[in-house]
């Protein structure tokens, strides 16, 4: 019988399929194969001067599946006597370890298979031990982030204009957190630091070989003074970005807390609508429905204090907006700090002391119009996996588990 269809399918060119059985009770088809060649050379002393001895026994090897029928493959273990060193040794194959059960394309599978799910489902799916499937997963895993993170490090460091971006994300919400290094021109995560301090930053500088070789223009991150003096130690030359959402959470904040004011000197009925509401006012007014729209103007209508911080919140979106250059940000940021000073509040004040204190970094978006979002996109993706896993204790799993599947799709865009 011709099995020449079945060899392109199984895509192992170094055996032939010689009969094959399907089992409908279990789902399972057996392909017994033999080498293409006769025989093979010592492994020992590199002799093609081998006698073939028979065949030891057979292995049952699993593979990819073909047309949704779980593969066995029945492999010969054919023994080998070398005629020059007089060593005996089975048949190497290149599709499969020795000792093992599963081929390489099937280990390889079940790596890419693990990709936004548990392991006990992947498992299921496979039919294959919960045990099994982690080993090979992980295995795979730790492999796959090698690979992963020297070209998302060799791209960074070979970008034209390379701008990072640097964000904490929790571990657990107010004890430990880590610190995400980004590519945003790559679109990449390039490296996670364990914590979030400056001795934790320091530490990695000195053991990150790479860190001397990345030259960015510009670096991405919020108003922390860890991040800033890190990253002017680190990359002097570049300039330093404030985050633009993180500066507009000052600004948010601060309409925030003249809102609650306002509402304690409302009536019942107007009270409940402006805290049923409060979120609305976060949002820029032009992005509203009209529904929403009108919902706001009758908000504002309760209080002219919360009209006019409103009216400067939505300026400082315009701000961002509609500054051509850094110059004439700075001017109209001398404005809208003239704007704020009439609400005469202390929550206003206070934000806008820390945005003169953090000028240069704020204005400096308008020289390099980048920010974190995607950093803050890639943030939530991180929570889901550490749900996904119960917050993987092995640290080394944890670290590839995110580079990899935060990587993932601009790894398949290289491919």
């Amino acid at each position: 019988m011709q099995f020449h269809y079945i060899n392109k399918l199984i895509q192992l060119p170094e055996i032939n399929v010689k009969n094959i059985l399907f089992d409908d009770k279990t789902g399972v088809v057996y392909l017994s194969v033999e080498p293409i060649q006769y025989v093979q050379p010592c492994p020992y002393c590199g002799s093609h001067d081998v006698h073939r001895d028979g065949v030891l026994y057979h292995r049952h090897v699993r593979h990819l599946p073909l047309a949704n029928w779980r593969t066995l493959l029945c492999i010969p273990a054919v023994n080998m006597e070398c005629q020059e060193c007089k060593a005996h040794f089975v048949w190497q194959y290149a599709f499969v370890p020795p000792k093992k059960r599963y081929t390489k394309a099937f280990q390889h599978q079940l790596m890419k298979q693990g990709q936004g799910v548990t392991v006990q489902s992947m498992s299921a799916s496979q039919s294959v031990p919960y045990s099994t499937a982690e080993r090979y997963f992980k295995n795979g895993l730790q492999a796959e982030r090698k690979h992963t993170q020297m070209t998302c490090i060799q791209d960074a460091v070979q970008r034209h204009q390379l701008v990072l971006g640097i964000d904490d994300f929790a571990v657990r919400k107010g004890h430990s957190y880590n610190t995400g290094i980004h590519d945003l021109k790559g679109g990449n995560m390039l490296d996670i630091i364990s914590g979030r301090k400056q001795e934790d930053l320091q530490a990695f500088q000195q053991t990150s070989s790479y860190m001397h070789l990345l030259n960015p223009v510009a670096v991405v991150m919020d108003l922390s003074y860890t991040y800033h003096k890190f990253v002017k130690e680190t990359f002097p030359q570049a300039i330093r970005i404030a985050d633009r959402f993180h500066v507009n959470r000052y600004v948010t904040d601060a309409m925030h807390a003249v809102r609650k004011e306002v509402q304690q000197k409302l009536s019942t009925q107007a009270r409940k609508q402006l805290k049923r509401h409060h979120q609305l006012l976060e949002t820029r007014y032009d992005a509203l429905s009209k529904e929403d729209q009108t919902t706001v103007q009758t908000l504002l209508n309760y209080d002219n204090q919360l009209k006019a911080i409103y009216e400067w919140k939505e300026a400082f979106i315009d701000w961002y907006d509609l500054s051509l250059n850094a110059q004439q940000a700075k001017q109209m940021l001398e404005q809208w700090y003239r704007q704020g000073h009439r609400i005469q509040h202390k929550a206003v004040e206070s934000c806008l002391q820390t945005i003169k204190n953090w000028e240069t970094e704020v204005i400096n978006y308008h020289r390099m119009r980048f920010t974190n979002a995607v950093v803050e996109g890639r943030h939530n993706k991180i929570k889901a996996i550490q749900r996904r896993h119960f917050f993987t204790r092995n640290r080394d799993v944890y670290e590839n588990r995110i580079l990899v599947e935060c990587n993932w799709a601009y790894m398949q865009d290289i491919i």
